[in-house]
């Protein structure tokens, strides 16, 4: 029988270490060109980044002058965002697919980035929201592994991770294992000379031709999935991919 998955968000052992997993230089190195260029072209300046995890894309938006915002369905994270930054007002508790609280809307751009998407089971309770929070024209990115691809290419292991922490390695282990056309687990196991645990998230299995279509059915323009948050028109070659989107 299969263990049931842990709770939305990340939380726990893998909340103490997720500023360890990810290569935060890296990411926004990748990232934020991008995310700046199309920000910018859409005029926006209220931005809110939902599953903003420990909020460095907020930090980074804030250094380039937006009134930026986060939402996360786990506290731990939204308290590592609120000390990181200094910026508690900032943060918000809020879980994709129920009904917004009060988060200051409207805003000109909504993104949701790394692979909190994938998560969210009610769908259209969550397009729903998104098109509340965000003024009419408003911008949406949203970049997500859509492991559609992967089950395609009969490869569920991610690239093994190796990072150091407090001068010793640690290994973070990642799989999907498909549960039907709909859905899947996604695993991590993290391993270290004093570190070993497991982790397990339910995600839905997403394609680049279904990401379209739900945005498109939900009432959002402009819609195009492409390989790279700056451009629109880049045609997807991997899981990772980009939803660009307009209200």
């Amino acid at each position: 029988m299969k263990s049931p998955p842990d709770p939305p968000g990340i939380r726990g052992p893998m909340a103490d270490l997720y500023d360890v997993f990810v290569d935060w230089e890296g990411r926004l190195g990748r990232e934020m060109p991008g995310i700046l260029k199309r920000l910018r072209e859409a005029g926006a300046k209220r931005v809110l980044d939902a599953g903003c995890g420990t909020g460095r894309h907020v930090a980074a938006l804030l250094r380039e002058g937006f009134d930026a915002h986060g939402a996360d369905v786990s506290e731990e994270m939204l308290a590592q965002a609120r000390a990181f930054t200094g910026a508690p007002e900032r943060f918000h508790l809020w879980r994709m697919g129920d009904e917004p609280p009060d988060l200051g809307a409207p805003f000109d751009a909504f993104l949701c980035l790394g692979n909190a998407w994938p998560q969210v089971m009610e769908v259209d309770a969550a397009l729903a929201a998104i098109r509340k929070l965000v003024r009419p024209g408003g911008l949406v990115l949203v970049g997500l592994k859509a492991v559609e691809i992967r089950r395609a290419a009969k490869d569920p292991y991610m690239p093994l991770l190796k990072r150091m922490h407090e001068g010793r390695p640690l290994w973070f282990v990642r799989f999907v294992d498909f549960e039907d056309a709909e859905f899947a687990s996604l695993h991590m196991v993290v391993a270290g000379a004093d570190v070993a645990f497991h982790r397990s998230s339910r995600m839905r299995v997403w394609s680049p031709e279904t990401l379209r279509a739900s945005f498109e059915s939900a009432g959002f323009r402009d819609v195009n999935v492409s390989a790279r948050v700056g451009e629109p028109g880049a045609a997807p070659s991997t899981e990772d991919v980009f939803v660009h989107a307009r209200t």
